[in-house]
């Protein structure tokens, strides 16, 4: 990862995440806006803010269906083999646990149909 600690990444969504939710506009704006700002950064980077993001879906009472179909099919395509020396061995423990979680989280999400983010 060239421009972010991984613990730097992971803050820094978490507080945009917050600063959206203060426009009032509804935390399906919030992770909608998340995707957006913080949009093909990177390959770690992007798993990074994938798993974020789920986690942050995942408090919420309902999912839209294509934040669970996007984030669940790139998630489950992550390989960590194929990013040795990007993180520390604690870093990437970390990270499958929580992707782990998130991919869990998303498959028992109540689905959200509805395609407004502004709801």
């Amino acid at each position: 990862m060239e421009n972010w600690e991984y613990n730097e990444l992971i803050e820094a969504v978490q507080e945009v995440y917050e600063e959206l939710l203060d426009e009032d506009r509804g935390h399906r704006y919030a992770i909608a806006r998340l995707s957006e700002e913080f949009d093909r950064m990177g390959k770690m980077e992007d798993v990074i803010v994938d798993t974020v993001i789920g986690e942050i879906a995942i408090k919420n009472e309902a999912v839209f269906v294509g934040i669970i179909a996007g984030i669940t099919k790139r998630l489950s395509l992550f390989n960590q083999s194929d990013y040795e020396g990007e993180l520390s061995t604690e870093e990437m423990d970390n990270l499958m646990k929580r992707i782990n979680k998130v991919i869990v989280g998303l498959k028992n999400a109540t689905i959200d149909y509805n395609p407004s983010a502004e709801t």
